[in-house]
């Protein structure tokens, strides 16, 4: 008889245990989100998304101005030195093979 009860207990928190991560958990985790996206975007939020819509049916483009650095002059790199590459003997010489 108590082996029956046990056997019982354990089905019903099972079945319990389904039906809240089918049913309760994507409901809280739905109102969580919600609640976080109002908290981040504060009332704008669907001012924001039908704004982006708008844009995009209408194709205006946006132009974004970059302020560059400042660009460095050839003064301020330093003095250009030519020079000349010099061979030595030893560099015309063959490797030595190795044992």
């Amino acid at each position: 008889m108590t082996l029956l009860r046990i056997i019982a207990i354990f089905v019903l928190i099972y079945l319990i245990f389904r039906v809240v991560t089918m049913y309760v958990m994507p409901w809280l985790l739905r109102r969580f989100i919600e609640r976080q996206r109002k908290k981040f975007y504060g009332d704008n939020y669907s001012k924001r998304k039908n704004s982006r819509q708008k844009k995009k049916d209408h194709g205006d483009e946006v132009n974004v101005n970059i302020k560059h650095k400042r660009q460095i002059s050839s003064d301020d790199i330093g003095e250009y030195v030519d020079y000349k590459e010099i061979k030595d003997k030893e560099s015309n010489k063959k490797p030595k093979k190795s044992k």
